[in-house]
């Protein structure tokens, strides 16, 4: 038979079974937390940034008030680009890899772009470089040598071009990656979301009828009695107390 259920009964439900919840809630982010500690690496990063220029601008028109134009900022924009790209090509990532390499790394220019990534601070001239792997040393040095040897390489490629060192990389020993408590949050919410589907599925497949109000309400019929139910404790009581013969109630002359 079909089954109905409004938001009264599916709320009744789980607080019948709060504790059913409050178990996969816990259990989601004791796993989620075991995972992340046993099986996912954790990841250093280190950064340091650049102030990007170009002597071409210096003559930049600008108005009575004297800001810059519009037009200034796209081209200092698309400055940052350009020198990004400068700094992510091959040419430039083979002589970080030599240089590094010198130092102990095994890494090669392909393997140093993978960990790397640049970006605009705030949408300024400032360019972040952010180095990421498994060793803070690793990111550390990986990253003083391309802060060290991005001027160079700018004044070589772009005409006019110039970067200047704003910060020096730290090296990082708190890892930037994974966030473990962010992880026990997403696996305590999954477990909350499969407990409340599981508690409904098995509230919806079973078909056992649990008071008379449910038959009424599904055939549509009076209930003319009911048989009551008896625990196995009661039973006993019974059967002893047929077997137990009566005292003879004593006359008084």
């Amino acid at each position: 038979m079909d089954r109905q259920i409004n938001l009264m009964d599916l709320l009744k439900l789980y607080m019948k079974r709060w504790w059913c919840l409050v178990l996969a809630i816990i259990i989601g982010g004791a796993i989620a937390g075991a995972y992340t500690k046993v099986f996912v690496t954790p990841m250093y990063t280190s950064y340091g940034t650049l102030f990007t220029d170009n002597e071409n601008d210096n003559g930049v028109v600008q108005s009575n008030a004297g800001s810059i134009s519009l037009n200034t900022v796209m081209v200092q924009k698309e400055l940052v680009s350009t020198y990004a790209e400068v700094l992510s090509s091959n040419t430039f990532l083979n002589k970080v890899a030599l240089e590094t390499q010198k130092r102990g790394l095994p890494y090669s220019g392909g393997q140093i772009l993978s960990m790397l990534s640049m970006s605009d601070k705030n949408e300024t001239q400032i360019l972040v470089i952010e180095v990421t792997s498994p060793l803070p040393e690793h990111s550390f040095i990986i990253a003083q040598e391309i802060i060290n040897m991005a001027p160079a390489q700018i004044e070589e490629i772009v005409k006019g071009g110039s970067v200047k060192k704003l910060d020096e990389p730290v090296m990082s020993r708190v890892p930037s990656s994974p966030n473990t408590m962010r992880n026990i949050e997403v696996g305590m919410f999954i477990g909350l979301l499969i407990s409340l589907m599981i508690v409904f599925a098995i509230e919806m497949l079973d078909n056992k009828v649990k008071d008379a109000d449910a038959i009424a309400d599904t055939f549509k019929y009076p209930i003319l009695g009911e048989v009551p139910y008896f625990t196995n404790t009661s039973k006993k009581d019974v059967r002893k107390r047929k077997k137990t013969p009566s005292k003879p109630v004593e006359q008084s002359a």
